[in-house]
């Protein structure tokens, strides 16, 4: 095998990769989510949350509800997302920032599946 053969087997993809003929690649790893405030968390608990249904094309909450939910208006939410934004890395010109957000918080372990299963309080 050289560097950078593939192989398959279904649906998984194997790459063989010599790290002498990459010329010394390293592991990329995922970055660790950014420092959040106990309300910026608890907006992205509530974005997230109806991810959870586990549909494929399940959208994150919207403004109203997730101000529905903490029981604040939709213009403190709006702050937050936008807080949230930037502490991310989300561009403005990014067609659906809040699935973007909501992934990266899901990713990035901002977030996890017990958080979204807790009862909002």
């Amino acid at each position: 095998m050289r560097h950078g053969d593939e192989i398959r087997v279904g649906q998984t993809r194997l790459i063989f990769r010599d790290l002498e003929a990459a010329g010394g690649a390293q592991t990329e790893s995922e970055a660790a989510p950014p420092s959040l405030t106990a309300r910026e968390r608890d907006v992205l608990v509530a974005l997230c949350r109806p991810l959870l249904t586990r549909d494929l094309f399940t959208e994150p909450a919207s403004t109203r509800a997730i101000a529905e939910e903490l029981v604040v208006t939709q213009a403190a939410v709006k702050q937050h997302l936008a807080n949230l934004y930037d502490k991310f890395g989300v561009p403005a010109e990014y067609s659906s920032r809040r699935m973007r957000l909501a992934n990266d918080a899901l990713r990035r372990g901002a977030v996890s599946i017990v958080d979204l299963r807790d009862l909002p309080r």
